[in-house]
């Protein structure tokens, strides 16, 4: 158990506490289990999603302040579990103002616009590694990625990315080349690398990418764009389309970058999001970001015309450096291909 598990569960607690709701009438709520539920005010588990603890502070009461806090505390603690060490500690402070040079990069990945979390949002699952190509003043230098999906631009620029993520935790297609009988049943988001690895499946219609940064030390970080580029296209794959859920919604969406893989030359549009009727702007850069201040983006590719090999370009600077971090899928592009067929849904056996 790490320390900012330990601090995250402490403020769950501390929450559920003031609630007067037992932990069965929370989890039902929540619509998670209960010993799910004692994990994560325990300590023993960090939820993969913030919007489970988004839905915990809505259900207990939460201020805004401490809705901003546990999302912090929660992207520390995250970032410690996927890659398997404690992060540096960040120091607990007031949530400070923004500056005229920072008041766009507080962005919310749960109902919250947070100026101190500096969230710009979203893309669970085992962590996938990232590529790190360094340019400008400084040596080219070049890093690969990791099992533990952590990477770092020479000290100045860390990141985590994931893209086994599911629209609303649970909305997701796979292709896969074997028949219903040998495909095995769908699992739970935390658990889709797994699954889908072994299956060699690959993303139907859509892939979400997120992308957690942050800078080692106090010195801020300037991420200055978003850029897409397709390495290969192929006509869509005429494999099996397998869905993971039957349907799903949820009141919260987002904000991200979408981008249509179709288009000669995709790039990554900034959207909204909302959160019921609360609406979450969209991400604009300049953003900075530095180990009190993480950012997280969120993006969403989607195809209906190819079968694509692809990767994001992130050029920051920082202190009289630059350079341009390399986005990918442990070394290798993402893959996102287009459907011809009809999926099969999930019940107790794969049907259409």
């Amino acid at each position: 158990m790490t320390e900012a598990a330990q601090d995250l569960a402490g403020r769950l607690r501390e929450l559920k506490d003031r609630s007067g709701l037992s932990f069965g009438a929370l989890a039902q709520r929540l619509h998670v289990g209960t010993s799910t539920l004692h994990r994560y005010c325990s300590g023993e588990a960090v939820p993969a999603e913030f919007a489970v603890l988004d839905r915990f502070g809505r259900v207990c009461g939460a201020t805004r302040e401490e809705m901003l806090a546990l999302h912090r505390a929660w992207l520390i603690a995250d970032a410690a579990r996927t890659r398997g060490a404690e992060p540096p500690p960040a120091e607990e402070a007031p949530t400070p103002a923004p500056d005229a040079s920072a008041e766009t990069s507080g962005r919310s990945r749960g109902r919250l616009v947070a100026a101190a979390v500096a969230v710009a949002v979203l893309v669970a699952g085992g962590g996938v590694a990232l590529a790190a190509a360094l340019a400008g003043d400084d040596d080219p230098t070049e890093q690969t990625g990791n099992s533990a999906g952590t990477s770092s631009a020479e000290g100045v620029l860390s990141a985590t990315v994931r893209s086994d993520i599911w629209e609303a935790g649970c909305d997701h297609s796979y292709l896969v080349d074997r028949p219903p009988a040998q495909v095995p049943e769908p699992p739970v988001e935390a658990d889709a690398a797994a699954w889908a690895q072994p299956l060699g499946a690959v993303d139907a219609g859509r892939t979400i990418v997120e992308v957690t940064l942050a800078g080692p030390g106090d010195e801020p970080v300037v991420l200055q764009g978003l850029t897409v580029r397709v390495d290969q296209r192929r006509d869509p794959l005429g494999w099996n389309v397998y869905a993971m859920s039957l349907g799903c919604g949820g009141a919260l969406t987002p904000a991200s970058f979408a981008v249509d893989l179709d288009q000669p030359r995709p790039v990554a549009r900034a959207r909204s999001g909302a959160d019921g009727e609360n609406r979450l702007p969209a991400v604009t850069f300049p953003l900075r970001v530095s180990r009190t201040d993480p950012v997280v983006l969120r993006v969403v590719a989607t195809t209906a015309g190819c079968d694509c090999d692809w990767y994001l370009e992130l050029p920051w600077a920082s202190g009289g450096r630059s350079g341009i971090l390399r986005i990918d899928d442990a070394g290798r592009p993402f893959r996102t291909s287009g459907t011809t067929s009809k999926p099969y849904g999930f019940s107790e056996a794969w049907a259409r």
